[in-house]
């Protein structure tokens, strides 16, 4: 029976592989444009074009396509590496494909320009089924309960099926380790089979001397499963199929590979960057590689100055690997002319016009292959939609396909489904009316307001798209997360859920509250922003007057305010300097009658349940709050310190995209960290990250100095590509620098803890009376 299943299964994945890879082939060679073909030429060139550009281009494949045989004076020589990076700026896409066609022809060289996602996402659903199938097929055989193992099979230790801890030492094998059954009783289905590991571990036997002592083990049956060949991805295979056409195509004729978007074919699969890399260096002396790279204007984008930092980083990381693959970098020259640069941003503007019509085109193109339909006269639409994504199609698609069906109800199910240019419009005005009511939302700043208070409030106003912070910024804090979402977030975006029950109304005010630094104002804006609710913050300064009344109408303000804008959350951040308690005989009048408005319009007479304003507070003493506060804070989460798992996480989340050495372990650095909250260890990545700066300082004193003893001219000085990585010692410096800010056996965190207990989400309740009470 295994062996039966391993040969089909073996079957299976060779014939679609090779089902697979001829479809791909097919589309590849029909790409491929002979160079005396192309209309496009130097002389005859559409757009500006720099000599100097011009002139590199030639000089860098002219060995390559004329004259191959002396490449052995060229080994060592970068200005002439056939792997090139072609570089220019934001919309030139459509210029470099026409320069590199431009080049094609100078040099009567064939040509393929590579798009993958113009190939995987063009293949039908008929095409793509094998595959699927095989990895469905590939999938069933992990599971080896109901196998019949026999002598000599591979097989694979996967661990126990029903998942139960170890109570004692573990003695089994590693998960994941592979070797051969050595033992086997075919007769007997419920007994153990004798495996013979490929690797040694502590716990092993020798199997009575049928293997080598410490790689023996006996393992249940659905502790096993066969070790068989996985299905090849499909950009791997993609990749493979590419580099074969290009050989032989390579035998009869110079050739040039020009890579679209190479930045984004390989961003985030290190594998197929891999892959990719070992087939490009292995090319033939007469194939010239070019990758494309459309870089961004920084200077245009309006992003804050930490948006702008991380988009470096990012760029930085992505030119790091490009440079990898395509070393020879040569760079799209602009107009120096002032009406010739004009002309041609005009044509470069067009041209990202254009394209963005093609992306569109091909989007819906790829939902309804992919889906198995049609669309006869799609290429009649013009879609110019900017933020028209897969995702849009897909609703596109699926509204008209609603819409055909509608139009024609006796459709016959054996017949493939073609739907009209009439139907995907229909969905397209869908997606439109979608859009535009999602931006007919009330404008924050386009509020009527009623009195100059409610003005002096709207400046407070932050909508969710400014506000910028997820959940996924947060690290640990999952408990409280959930929490948060059941309570807030869902209440928020879908009220109808919560107006059947009265006792299922959304939930009035929330208290986050917990030691100082631990992320409770972070919690607070990314339930704004991925709740989609605007954000009123409520400070002392924003609600106070010198003139008497005007506290209570700049309250009044506030709640006014937040039900025209609902849904919406009003955060006050250090609720017990506003809301304390009362009946203190050092409080003014005038803050006691603020509080008492306050109250009154948060809960009060005239309050609307139905009205979508949520109270959300953060404190770090809960315990000076006024009894009212407490009650209309029905939802209590304390914020508390993090142990080391959490601790990692914030690591992880801090140092997601900074440059680390190989010996950085997070873990030890959270294990080192006790008592830190997220604050202090925000603030101990910054300290380490200082290190690699100071000595970037240190190195360019030493060589000014050596270069004013020795008479010379200063060096010129580093710039941040030369920061190493950050490593342990920096880690381990800034732990010396960077202590934690609260102390987990002082008086405040008692008493948080105490707090907790009495009030909080699952305290213990416990009947005790507080020293500070009295």
């Amino acid at each position: 029976m295994l062996e039966q299943r391993r040969l089909t299964e073996e079957s299976m994945h060779g014939s679609t592989s090779s089902g697979m890879s001829c479809v791909l082939r097919e589309q590849i060679q029909a790409t491929i444009i002979d160079g005396k073909d192309i209309e496009v030429s130097f002389d005859d060139f559409p757009y500006y074009l720099s000599e100097t550009t011009k002139a590199m281009l030639i000089a860098d494949t002219y060995i390559h396509l004329k004259h191959r045989e002396q490449l052995k004076y060229a080994s060592g020589l970068p200005t002439v590496n056939s792997r090139i990076m072609l570089s220019g700026p934001t919309g030139s896409e459509i210029y470099q494909e026409m320069l590199v066609k431009a080049l094609a022809r100078y040099y009567g060289a064939k040509l393929l320009i590579f798009d993958s996602n113009a190939f995987l996402g063009g293949l039908s659903v008929k095409e793509t089924e094998p595959m699927k199938e095989a990895c469905s097929a590939h999938k069933s055989s992990l599971s080896g309960a109901s196998n019949v193992f026999r002598t000599g099979d591979r097989v694979k230790y996967i661990g126990s099926a029903s998942g139960a801890q170890h109570l004692g030492p573990i003695r089994c094998p590693k998960v994941g380790s592979t070797g051969r059954v050595a033992l086997s009783f075919n007769d007997n289905l419920f007994a153990k089979v004798g495996v013979r590991f490929d690797n040694p571990f502590i716990y092993g036997i020798d199997l009575g001397g049928l293997c080598d002592d410490s790689h023996g083990y006996f393992c249940k049956v659905s502790e096993l499963c066969v070790d068989a060949p996985a299905v090849e991805d499909p950009y791997t295979l993609l990749t493979n199929t590419l580099f074969e056409v290009v050989f032989n195509e390579s035998l009869y004729s110079p050739f040039i590979l020009f890579v679209k978007d190479a930045d984004k074919v390989m961003a985030g699969n290190a594998k197929l960057y891999s892959t990719f890399r070992s087939r490009l260096e292995k090319l033939p002396n007469n194939v010239i590689s070019i990758g494309s790279h459309a870089h961004s204007d920084n200077h245009k984008e309006k992003d804050s100055p930490e948006k702008q930092h991380d988009k470096g980083k990012e760029v930085a990381k992505n030119s790091k690997f490009l440079t990898e693959l395509f070393p020879n970098i040569v760079a799209i020259h602009m107009p120096q002319d002032e009406t010739l640069l004009s002309i041609w941003k005009q044509q470069l503007e067009q041209d990202a016009y254009t394209l963005k019509m093609k992306e569109n085109f091909n989007s819906l193109q790829t939902v309804l292959s992919r889906n198995g339909l049609k669309c006869n006269g799609l290429q009649t639409l013009c879609i110019t939609d900017r933020n028209f994504s897969v995702e849009s199609a897909e609703k596109v698609v699926g509204w008209a396909l609603s819409h055909h069906l509608m139009q024609n109800k006796s459709v016959d199910p054996d017949e493939a489904l073609v739907l009209s240019p009439v139907s995907i419009q229909y969905g397209l005005k869908v997606l439109l009316d979608q859009n535009d009511t999602k931006s007919l939302k009330k404008s924050v700043k386009d509020v009527a307001t009623e009195n100059e208070f409610e003005n002096k409030i709207l400046d407070d106003v932050i909508s969710p798209g400014d506000i910028g912070v997820t959940f996924d910024d947060i690290g640990a804090l999952e408990n409280v997360k959930d929490t948060i979402k059941e309570l807030v977030m869902l209440p928020l975006q879908r009220p109808e859920l919560f107006c059947k029950s009265q006792l299922t109304k959304p939930c009035k005010g929330i208290l986050l509250f917990g030691p100082p630094g631990t992320g409770k104002t972070m919690l607070a804006k990314a339930v704004a922003t991925e709740a989609g609710a605007n954000f009123i913050n409520i400070s002392m300064s924003s609600i106070t007057s010198k003139l008497f009344g005007e506290g209570e109408k700049c309250v009044k303000a506030v709640f006014s305010l937040a039900s025209k804008i609902a849904p919406c959350v009003v955060f006050v951040d250090e609720v017990d300097s506003l809301l304390g308690r009362r009946g203190n005989s050092r409080e003014h009048k005038a803050m006691r009658k603020i509080k008492n408005e306050f109250l009154v319009n948060w809960d009060g007479l005239r309050t609307k349940d139905s009205e979508r304003v949520m109270i959300l507070a953060a404190t770090n003493r809960p315990f000076d709050l006024d009894e009212a506060v407490i009650r209309r804070l029905p939802r209590r989460l304390m914020v508390n310190l993090p142990d080391a798992p959490n601790r990692a996480k914030i690591l992880k989340v801090i140092l997601a995209k900074e440059d680390l050495a190989q010996d950085v372990d997070l873990d030890s650095v959270a294990s080192m960290t006790n008592g830190y909250s997220g604050s202090d260890l925000k603030n101990l990545c910054v300290a380490a990250a200082y290190r690699p700066i100071k000595e970037i300082i240190e190195k360019e004193k030493k060589e000014h100095a050596a270069a004013r003893a020795d008479g010379r001219p200063p060096p010129a000085p580093y710039s941040s590509a030369d920061l190493r990585p950050l490593n342990m010692d920096d880690f381990r410096y800034s732990h010396q620098q960077v202590c934690a800010s609260v102390s987990s056996e002082s008086v405040n965190m008692t008493k948080l803890l105490e707090w907790n207990d009495l009030y909080g989400e699952g305290g213990s309740r416990k009947k005790q009376s507080f020293s500070y009470y009295i």
